[in-house]
């Protein structure tokens, strides 16, 4: 089987700091990434940011700063966000890199060198004078009809510059048939379904060829070919996936599992890229993983209208755990989603103060009280299980854990079919489920009424459970299995680190073992807080 695993995040444009759209679909590859780790395959995860774009001239025009200079200072400020928010990373790329720019020039001239010998009207590069409105802030051309009746872009608000230009195309039109026969063999290439609708819409309404090159601006890469021409955005950039692939000594010999990416750019991820990657002989990636837009508390999120969040003000008020539960529970990959301050407050004091830090708090000082330093589940412990069972019967992760557990199913039923939101759905309601048990059995009853063999019991297949729910949520809920690690001080526990590859087999033995040493040192798992409430 091969065990490598490779995802993506867009390279987002450097020309502006990080903002909560950022931290969400970095947050959503990072959890793929670490519970990829988790069930022991080696893990490339890339990330980085765009620097060769028109709007990055202007926005360093406007600062009044050497182009340069405000890209360093950009991808510094990305970096920096990036690993305050703990993602974990193994590739950061810029589009400005030496090795990037060596890389797309090579491409370039494959195709071009590759097409020679066809007919002028055949070959995938041909030059053609074009007038049409740009966008700069897209960083795309439009049509009339993509216009307001003010012609503005629809998604910037600002009216398109007429421009006219000798450029060389990309024959995209060449490549429609192959593309719609890519689309009918590979069914969940774009994700969800409705977005991969409109890809396949749009290529059904017949593929214009796009522009590779501009005359205009100087500062982007050459092309090879054509060294009075420059690489235009959308080629280079869209390369960036395969550049991360091309370190010596480190070549990564298999195409991405996932592209995340937001859905104002999945048709130039999901026909641009495939049919130039078509042209150049690579091999397709599995999927795009396309999300929705944000709002904030019902606004477009907007510097003038002081609302756009910073993911590390969250952190730092909350936690890492607060802001990703609050992402992956609430929110369905794909769908546009309103982001409210208020109901993140109440994840974090409800779900992980009430629901999770609540149950173990309970019982490991329950435990501790009562000089439990071990478990070993009885043979009278199993037949108490089901009590409660019927009101959760239908939780798959339960019912993993509660049985032999297996690795492979738990991939499949949460990895493989994109399904994060009811992986953490089935997490919250395990911890219910405990909370539940823990009512429901009164151990501390028990105690009282010296029922030493049940109390023990109880108390012991709790302990088991916190100890298997700790290792599935350790990818998303890291902070807080760090805090379990300390707090329960299993030795075999000490082993994971969703940073660095650990082993499926040894994975599923650990979940599996109801028979260990413990060291119980309760403490809080998560700080109460207070919601602020902004004057009128």
């Amino acid at each position: 089987m091969d065990k490598k695993f490779f995802i993506t995040t867009p390279i987002y444009y450097a020309n502006d700091i990080p903002h909560i759209w950022h931290a969400y679909a970095s947050f959503i590859c990072d959890t793929y990434a670490r519970y990829k780790r988790l069930f022991g395959y080696e893990v490339k995860f890339s990330t980085g940011t765009d620097e060769n774009s028109q709007k990055i001239l202007l926005k360093a025009q406007e600062k009044n700063i050497p182009v340069m200079d405000f890209l360093d200072e950009m991808a510094s400020q990305h970096k920096k966000v990036r690993d305050e928010l703990e993602i974990s990373y193994t590739d950061f790329i810029r589009t400005t890199d030496t090795k990037h720019k060596a890389f797309v020039q090579k491409v370039l001239q494959k195709v071009y060198d590759k097409n020679l010998a066809l007919p002028e009207n055949e070959r995938d590069f041909y030059q053609w004078e074009y007038k049409g409105l740009y966008c700069v802030w897209c960083e795309s051309f439009k049509k009339p009809e993509d216009l307001t009746p003010d012609w503005l872009c629809p998604d910037h608000l600002k009216k398109p510059e007429e421009i006219v230009e000798k450029n060389r195309f990309f024959r995209l039109s060449k490549y429609q048939k192959k593309l719609e026969d890519f689309y009918e063999k590979n069914a969940d290439f774009v994700i969800p379904d409705h977005r991969f609708n409109e890809v396949k819409a749009f290529v059904k309404g017949w593929l214009e060829d796009f522009s590779i090159s501009r005359e205009t601006n100087k500062f982007w890469i050459p092309l090879p070919f054509a060294p009075d021409q420059v690489t235009y955005v959308w080629y280079d950039a869209l390369l960036n996936y395969l550049t991360v692939c091309q370190n010596p000594g480190q070549e990564w010999f298999r195409p991405a599992n996932y592209h995340l990416l937001a859905k104002d750019i999945v048709r130039f991820h999901a026909i641009y890229r495939p049919a130039m990657l078509m042209s150049a002989d690579y091999e397709l990636p599995n999927h795009c993983l396309v999300t929705g837009y944000f709002t904030i508390d019902g606004q477009k999120m907007s510097k003038s209208l002081w609302n756009v969040i910073k993911p590390i003000d969250i952190i730092n008020q909350y936690s890492r755990d607060t802001l990703i539960l609050y992402f992956l529970y609430d929110l369905i990959i794909g769908n546009d989603w309103d982001f409210s301050r208020t109901r993140l407050h109440d994840m974090h004091n409800s779900m992980l103060i009430g629901g999770r830090g609540n149950l173990i708090s309970r019982v490991t000082k329950l435990s501790e009280k009562n000089w439990i330093s071990s478990v070993s589940l009885s043979e009278k412990h199993s037949t108490m299980r089901p009590k409660i069972w019927e009101s959760y019967k239908n939780n798959k992760l339960l019912e993993l854990i509660m049985t032999d557990f297996s690795p492979e199913i738990f991939e499949k039923t949460y990895l493989e079919n994109n399904n994060l939101q009811t992986l953490i759905k089935d997490r919250y309601n395990a911890v219910q489920f405990c909370n539940q048990f823990m009512q429901d059995e009164e151990p501390r009853t028990k105690i009282k009424n010296w029922n030493e063999m049940e109390w023990k019991a109880d108390l012991q297949f709790l302990l088991f459970m916190i100890k298997n729910l700790a290792i599935l949520s350790a990818p998303f809920l890291t902070k807080g299995f760090e805090k379990i690690q300390s707090i329960l001080w299993i030795a075999q526990l000490q082993t994971i680190s969703t940073l660095k590859t650990f082993s499926s087999d040894s994975l599923k033995e650990l979940i599996n073992l109801n028979t260990f040493i413990l060291n119980l040192s309760p403490e809080n798992m998560y700080e109460r807080v207070e919601l602020e409430v902004k004057p009128e």
